[in-house]
């Protein structure tokens, strides 16, 4: 290599700005071939910008009828600014896949001028050592989120940390509040800086506090959604670490597998302790604060990352770089060969070479995948098809993680919560639990459910999350309409299709010899509460104990009339109780259910019945199931 090019690479912004370029290339190209965006985070992000594109800074969010999102606080502002040009084109999803490469791209061109910054021209190739080496980081880049604005963020706000301009740091906290929830980690970093330059120099660099603290404080107060936002980022920075066990959090708030952690950062790992083993002392030791202040990142994002794995996007970059910066504060340089552990050499680039093929095979095939379709429709046309199906105004109860899908396609619509269980289940907790019982497949009566609990007349699920119990209780339910089928379920309740259940019933008293003697008339018993609102009666058709104060958890015994009053007469009925239930028929024992199905239509007993002219007594006695819950539908067939 001779002394021009060398010049070339080791120019502070001419590399930089290459890399910057071909990655922009590189990944455009490559998220262009997705036939999804990655993570349905991705498709929410995009949705907010389109909504500022159209309509200004919003401040509130129809799609989160029953979330603290309906009050809308946006949480990364100038991110979805950002977005916002592109969200609103003739193909956004083409337009957000391209400024995705480029927030990689500006992430990769940050990672070669500190690199470069550190160790020379062999600091340009960190970026793609972190993209090859280590799946954990890649996993995270590319996804269409904050995190990735707020990282880039970070980087820079070390730099001017490290390099003392204070003032500038400032202005970087002010813009991180408004793109980040978590802008108290910022502060913490410059409040853990602070005390190492404290400890370790008796430096009081109070511009490391000051600036800072001032920068969040301005954007705090200026923020669009003040005070509200404040309110959404306890919730989030606070409440959701002390419930997030109860909640149905994704999988990357919790940590990895050893296995796992050790296979996805191998590569990387070695490619560290090559690049260590390549070094030579050339100067003396040097006073370097960025060496100190990257230390210290990496050990707090790496206490972080052991505990979630998503803060792998942060301890991967930060470990590196203070690795590198560490050699440039010993004052070695990089050699083109590598010591090994035993007598010999290799040269380096052979070993980054060899190291960064061993990465590849699981980065490559993590993009691989994603790269495949999986049938001749692709996805985000049938999500196109889907939003089509549902009508204006309609209201659809979905899992939260699916609804960032379904805000996107589906605009006319509206929901019940996005990103996080938690800003449903704090202001909302019964509703809360309403939806988990549905989806876990536990609420026997998913009709009134949604209507009463939900605000709901739709409910839309994903293929890819099947439970079964509740794929059953969806398809031979009456009362739900399926309308759309293909990646996406959605049902719609249907009125008045509850006529083939029998719900008038009377409550026998506690204690009682069951059956009734024949001389007990029914008519002298409380009849078993129905449904007041007109809505709710032309969908209801379980009869559940729960609304009998005086059974509750306990078993309970019904009656209904059965009169015949011409010629005699057979049918077929249906028994879907959630517990154990025992029925007759008059006097005579008719069937016994030991092992309940949980009041699953189509999963019940059936049985026939023949009925000569006169009056008859259907009797039931039902006792608690899963959960203690009592309740059975009885329909005829």
């Amino acid at each position: 290599m001779d002394s021009r090019s060398s010049h070339w690479l080791q120019s502070a912004w001419l590399g930089p700005a290459t890399v910057f370029v071909l990655s922009l290339v590189l990944f455009g190209s490559l998220f262009s071939r997705f036939p999804v965006i990655y993570d349905t985070d991705s498709y929410y992000h995009l949705a907010i910008a389109r909504a500022y594109q159209r309509h200004g800074i919003i401040d509130s969010l129809p799609w989160a009828q029953l979330s603290m999102l309906h009050e809308f606080a946006d949480k990364e502002l100038l991110f979805h600014l950002a977005l916002a040009p592109t969200a609103d084109t003739a193909d956004p999803t083409a337009g957000g896949r391209w400024m995705l490469a480029g927030f990689n791209a500006l992430v990769a061109a940050g990672l070669a001028f500190l690199g470069l910054q550190a160790v020379g021209r062999w600091g340009l190739l960190t970026p793609l050592l972190l993209y090859a080496g280590s799946l954990d980081f890649l996993s995270r880049m590319i996804r269409l989120r904050p995190e990735i604005l707020s990282l880039l963020l970070l980087l820079v706000a070390t730099w001017c940390a490290g390099h003392r301009r204070y003032r500038w740091l400032g202005v970087v906290a002010a813009l991180y509040t408004l793109s980040y929830t978590a802008f108290q980690a910022l502060l913490g970093l410059c409040a853990a800086w602070f005390t190492q330059q404290l400890w370790a120099r008796g430096r009081r660099e109070w511009g490391l506090i000051l600036y800072p603290v001032l920068g969040v404080t301005v954007a705090l107060l200026l923020h669009p959604h003040f005070p509200h936002h404040l309110a959404i980022w306890k919730v989030q920075n606070f409440d959701f670490f002390t419930g997030k066990n109860l909640l149905n959090v994704g999988g990357e708030i919790n940590p990895q597998s050893t296995r796992d952690l050790v296979a996805d950062n191998l590569a990387w790992a070695l490619g560290l302790i090559v690049l260590w083993r390549a070094a030579t002392q050339r100067a003396a030791t040097r006073d370097d604060p960025m060496a100190d202040f990257l230390w210290i990142s990496s050990v707090l994002f790496g206490l972080l990352f052991v505990a979630m794995q998503r803060f792998s996007i942060y301890f991967i970059p930060f470990a590196t770089l203070a690795v590198l910066y560490d050699l440039r504060r010993r004052g070695a340089a990089l050699t083109p060969w590598t010591r090994l552990p035993w007598r010999g050499r290799v040269p380096l680039a052979l070993g980054l070479t060899l190291i960064l093929a061993l990465g590849a095979t699981h980065t490559a095939g993590l993009l691989h995948n994603l790269a495949q379709t999986q049938s001749d429709l692709s996805r985000e046309t049938e999500w196109k098809s889907f939003g089509r199906a549902l009508p204006p105004g309609a209201r659809v109860a979905a899992e939260w993680g699916s609804t960032h899908l379904y805000m996107f396609w589906a605009p006319q619509a509206t929901f019940l919560n996005v990103l996080d269980p938690i800003f449903m289940a704090t202001p909302y907790p019964r509703a809360y639990a309403s939806l988990r019982a549905i989806f876990e497949g536990r609420e026997p009566d998913i009709p009134m459910a949604l209507m009463r609990e939900l605000r709901s007349d739709h409910i839309a699920l994903s293929t890819y999350h099947l439970n079964v119990r509740l794929r059953q209780r969806l398809a031979a339910d009456p009362r739900l309409k399926r309308v759309y089928q293909a990646y996406t379920s959605l049902y719609q309740v249907t009125g008045n299709a509850n006529k083939s259940f029998i719900l008038d019933w009377r409550i026998i008293p506690a204690g009682s010899r069951l059956p009734l003697a024949d001389d007990i008339l029914s008519v002298d018993l409380a009849p078993y509460p129905r449904a007041e609102d007109p809505q709710y009666q032309a969908i209801e058709a379980y009869i559940d104990a729960s609304r009998i104060p005086e059974a509750a958890g306990e078993c309970v015994g019904l009656v209904h009339e059965l009169p015949v009053t011409e010629t005699e007469m057979s049918s077929v009925y249906e028994l879907a109780p959630y517990g154990p239930t025992r029925i007759w028929l008059d006097q005579e024992a008719l069937l016994a259910i030991d092992q309940a199905s949980a009041a699953v239509l189509g999963q019940g007993v059936t049985f026939p019945i023949h009925l000569e002219p006169g009056a008859h007594r259907l009797t039931v006695f039902t006792c608690p199931g899963a959960e203690r819950r009592t309740g059975f539908f009885l329909r005829r067939l």
